[in-house]
């Protein structure tokens, strides 16, 4: 199956392996736009859990807040990812960062005359996750097409590296802006940012018109449609062990990240500029990870790469739970943010390479549904055993769990059947 590359690789630069990606110019302007649009993401992000905590004063509302904001993403990502396969994916993601840019008008709004409560702010956290879970299948399944096959695993980790990079910026902005008293400007910088990338996908989708097309019109219904998808996955056996570890990492790994504004403040007495510098270092380890990646993960098989990741993402949350003032936390949550982005990079570039194209939006679909989607019910799940057992103790427990569940996979594993086991 030919990639859908409608580009030429530039040739006034010769790009060095880590950066093969950016060779392609529809790629690049996307890249930039997109990185604007992922640092607002993490402002508002970071602001709305700060917001809550300190309208409640509960950690059971910063996980129902994890919980409302990750719901959509479990109920609508397939579906998502089957619409990409189906529809205009450039004219489908524009639509659907208008959305994302109205929420967060909103919010700003609601927050700066005073008029914000809890209802509101869960309501609309909830239009975002909605937003998010028609993004990111289409996003991920864009990549492919600007970059193709045989850069594919650059173009996912640069991506990343943006990702990661916003992760490392955007808290630390928040943070800043949060402690000067500007909270509502935290909401208004991520509507200012879909302005952006909304700006970069106009210009692909003026440059490279064959991007915007459906590869074929899917066949069937929508049940059929994604009885198809699983299908697929059913009968390669990494796949199915990828998206499984990615399912037990959704319910008891990642929402870790809901625990820290009680970790910082509750347990360690920190304040809010101190919470989103803790989250910077978390953002800044995986951003490390995803510059590893770039540059070493075309060495090597990536399932090899894949494993040591998802062993050593749970081991690293034990110590995070563990520390006891601002320069462990930071240290082990840099730590923690390598290895996550070792297992996820290596995870998608597995499922990317492993599908044929006219099924790459809804594996997509489905890999959010699993990384994403499962988050909601992890929050919750740990916001309730945190008021009653405490911070600490959640996250190490859920930790252990994860890290068990990742080496009972990893020793259980056959032969892999992907047809392309050679090039892993």
């Amino acid at each position: 199956m030919l990639p859908r590359i409608l580009q030429n690789p530039s040739e006034k630069l010769i790009w060095p392996r880590a950066l093969s990606s950016l060779q392609y110019q529809g790629y690049r302007v996307f890249l930039l736009g997109q990185a604007v649009a992922l640092l607002g993401t993490w402002v508002q992000g970071t602001a709305q859990r700060w917001l809550i905590l300190e309208l409640t004063g509960s950690t059971f509302y910063v996980g129902l807040l994890g919980m409302v904001t990750g719901l959509p993403i479990l109920g609508f990502a397939l579906v998502g990812g089957m619409l990409a396969d189906r529809l205009p994916k450039i004219s489908f993601l524009i639509l659907i960062h208008t959305l994302i840019l109205l929420q967060a008008l909103i919010l700003g709004f609601l927050v700066q005359s005073g008029a914000i409560s809890v209802s509101l702010l869960l309501l609309l956290a909830s239009v975002l996750g909605a937003g998010m879970a028609f993004e990111v299948p289409a996003r991920q399944s864009l990549v492919f097409d600007l970059v193709g096959r045989h850069d594919i695993t650059n173009g996912i980790a640069i991506h990343s590296a943006v990702f990661n990079l916003s992760r490392f910026a955007g808290p630390a902005l928040a943070g800043v802006l949060m402690s000067a008293g500007f909270m509502a400007h935290c909401f208004f910088f991520k509507a200012a940012s879909s302005l952006c990338i909304m700006a970069s996908l106009l210009y692909v989708k003026k440059r490279y018109q064959g991007l915007n097309r459906p590869l074929r019109p899917s066949p069937g219904t929508a049940f059929e449609s994604i009885k198809e998808a699983l299908k697929f996955v059913a009968g390669h056996e990494i796949l199915s062990r990828v998206l499984v570890t990615i399912m037990a990492f959704g319910i008891l790994l990642l929402p870790y990240s809901i625990l820290l504004p009680s970790l910082g403040r509750d347990v360690l007495g920190l304040g809010a500029r101190e919470y989103g510098f803790m989250c910077a270092a978390n953002g800044l380890g995986a951003l490390a990870g995803a510059v590893f990646v770039a540059v070493f993960g075309h060495r090597g098989r990536r399932e090899v790469w894949w494993w040591a990741g998802a062993i050593l993402f749970p081991a690293s949350i034990v110590p995070v739970a563990l520390a006891q003032d601002f320069s462990q936390i930071s240290v082990f949550l840099f730590l923690s943010g390598f290895v996550m982005v070792l297992a996820s990079t290596s995870g998608l570039s597995i499922l990317q390479i492993e599908v044929t194209n006219e099924l790459r939006g809804r594996i997509m679909g489905l890999f959010s549904t699993c990384f994403m989607g499962l988050f909601p019910f992890g929050s919750l799940l740990q916001g309730i055993v945190a008021e009653h057992a405490g911070t600490r103790i959640t996250m190490a427990g859920c930790a252990a769990a994860g890290l068990f569940i990742s080496i009972l996979l990893f020793i259980t594993k056959g032969k892999s059947r992907g047809k392309n086991e050679k090039n892993r």
